[in-house]
């Protein structure tokens, strides 16, 4: 996949679709899956138009939204699924006061040969959304662009969104924030120097920061987790939180991960971890060596969960 400037492909018959895809699901692998078997019918390149940053953080910039898919996620994703192109659009407060119809006659149809769009029935465009699939239906039939609208995809009878997502992984719950997914939701870091607490308990782990994560964070908890390592991959367990039996309550917030049969030095490198299930929510105990009993039953419970998930693939 390569990222471009719309004007570079003033020549080439493409076939779009637009969004934000943040909290890339599975609805939107739906929509993708369309993307690509349109442009095969039609002879045209696929291309994604996007928008960086997230239009609500510029919109509405007081509510601190958190973001399920960072770009290096995002262009990971997209590029698996075969996806020629992608654009970005600048969001700006400027941007976000474009017309619907202006949005797509100036940015589109001025600038590229499109044979197809497609989007999803709750697709809105321009100022305040006021652009729907039946105003841009009109538009298209103008320009004579074949238009489709694909259906959202449900998961216990609702609509899988990015925000049922967010608040399921906000809950700690990754059974179903994985299922709406259609892979593990994860977070990254670069591995700190920690108190050694974890070494002198028996059980070595690998410290990521998360005071400054711009994607969710889990309830605090502990968590069977797999853990990606210079392209190998492993399983752990994690606790997300403040370590409150050995730290105050003002410490930072970390993710501490146990990786299993793993020894390497690891200080400075970038690690990824994806979350499975959570085990139980995070606590203080009385005494560290409390802490380090219910270490060893988190472990346990984890391990036999491991052969479940082995037995399952």
């Amino acid at each position: 996949m390569k990222v471009v400037e719309l004007k570079d492909l003033k020549n080439i018959p493409v076939s779009i679709t637009l969004g934000s895809f943040d909290g890339f699901h599975k609805g939107h692998m739906v929509l993708l899956k369309k993307l690509k078997a349109t442009a095969d019918l039609n002879g045209s390149g696929t291309l994604i138009i996007s928008f960086y940053p997230h239009p609500r953080q510029v919109i509405d910039s007081e509510f601190n939204l958190k973001l399920l898919n960072d770009i290096d996620d995002k262009m990971s994703i997209l590029s698996s699924f075969g996806v020629d192109y992608i654009h970005f659009i600048s969001f700006s407060k400027d941007f976000a006061a474009t017309g619907f119809d202006e949005f797509y006659e100036k940015n589109i149809f001025s600038v590229l040969k499109v044979k197809s769009i497609i989007i999803g029935e709750n697709h809105g465009f321009g100022r305040n959304r006021k652009g729907n699939s039946e105003l841009l239906q009109e538009i298209c039939k103008k320009h004579s662009v074949e238009l489709i609208k694909v259906e959202p995809v449900s998961y216990k009878n609702a609509s899988i969104s990015s925000t049922r997502i967010r608040n399921c992984i906000a809950e700690g719950n990754f059974l179903e924030a994985n299922t709406m997914l259609g892979y593990e939701y994860s977070l990254k870091g670069i591995v700190e120097k920690g108190k050694g607490i974890g070494k002198e308990l028996g059980f070595s782990t690998a410290n990521i920061s998360m005071e400054k994560s711009e994607k969710v964070v889990p309830e605090k908890g502990v968590y069977l987790t797999k853990v990606v390592v210079e392209g190998a991959e492993y399983f752990g367990v994690s606790n997300y939180g403040q370590g409150p039996t050995t730290a105050g309550k003002d410490s930072p917030l970390l993710l501490e991960t146990h990786i299993f049969d793993f020894d390497k030095d690891i200080y400075g490198k970038e690690i990824t971890v994806r979350f499975i299930e959570k085990i139980r929510t995070e606590q203080k105990f009385p005494t560290v060596g409390e802490l380090k009993i219910a270490v060893e039953k988190d472990i346990k419970f984890a391990k036999f969960q491991i052969n479940k998930y082995r037995g399952s693939e």
